[in-house]
């Protein structure tokens, strides 16, 4: 992420002072002191976009998204700058706001090509299949092919069958309730362990959630969703559900551990190193 410049020739000491004291508690990660000391900036300073930036930035990491919005579209408003448009991409797609990300991804992406690659992501994340592909198809032809794209394209064929499939109607054979609970079971683990594969977290945590609704007492379904919590940064929706998958947790030891690693990911995640240490000793050998 880059950081917006700001001349100390044009503003008061005041200003400099607290500004400055800004970017310190930021780097030491103190982001509640950060915001007292730019909000002192803001008195002084009304109208200054770096301000709204830095500000944008510093409650996007206190997870205050919606204060981190306001300042960051106040910035964009000023000075739609590429790097402002990219703080404000951040929030978000930490949000879960796609359609708002695909809207500022697509300004970024006239910019800046590189920002295409985070495109056809958020394309495939929200089934928009053709544009991804044609997207992809673009990137081809000017940057040459790549694992990653070719790696793409086969998941979106595969999503493409699958869906065709579905929709398709074929007389089904009759088979014992228990037994057809349980391959309908292995076939959603199958094809979450794939999204997980792909890195596709939307898609784990959809998939894991739609499943929830018809089989709500499978641990394993809750420790998926909470893998995908985890790694889109929602560590306190994935730590209730990591509750709520050793609440029904039986005599799984494999399945045990990989909660206990997704609780210490999560704790550690939101700075509480006492929690993290404590679940990780929980770990059986």
């Amino acid at each position: 992420m880059e950081s917006a410049e700001i001349s100390t020739e044009d503003y008061s000491d005041d200003f400099q002072e607290h500004f400055f004291e800004a970017l310190k508690q930021k780097g030491i990660e103190n982001y509640d002191k950060a915001v007292d000391e730019l909000l002192k900036c803001k008195k002084l300073q009304p109208d200054n976009d770096v301000v709204d930036y830095e500000l944008g930035r510093n409650y996007k990491e206190l997870k205050a998204y919606d204060q981190a919005e306001a300042y960051l579209l106040a910035a964009v408003e000023k000075k739609p700058e590429i790097w402002y448009l990219d703080a404000l991409f951040d929030v978000y797609e930490a949000r879960g706001e796609t359609d708002k990300a695909i809207e500022v991804g697509q300004r970024l992406a006239k910019s800046n090509g590189k920002y295409k690659e985070n495109l056809v992501r958020i394309y495939m994340d929200t089934r928009r299949y053709e544009e991804a592909l044609a997207l992809i198809k673009e990137l081809d032809a000017r940057l040459g092919r790549s694992e990653e794209r070719e790696q793409q394209k086969l998941w979106i064929s595969t999503r493409l069958r699958e869906h065709t499939s579905e929709e398709a109607k074929q007389p089904e054979t009759i088979v014992p309730e228990e037994t057809e609970e349980k391959n309908e079971l292995q076939e959603i683990y199958r094809k979450i362990e794939n999204y997980k594969k792909l890195f596709n977290h939307r898609e784990v945590l959809e998939r894991a959630t739609e499943a929830l609704e018809i089989y709500p007492s499978q641990p394993k379904l809750y420790y998926d969703r909470a893998h995908a919590l985890n790694r889109l940064k929602r560590h306190e929706e994935a730590i209730t559900a990591l509750q709520t998958a050793l609440d029904y947790l039986i005599d799984d030891t494999r399945l045990e551990n990989d909660i206990y690693r997704e609780f210490v990911i999560a704790y550690n995640s939101l700075g509480d190193k006492k929690k993290a240490l404590e679940y990780s000793g929980k770990m059986k050998k």
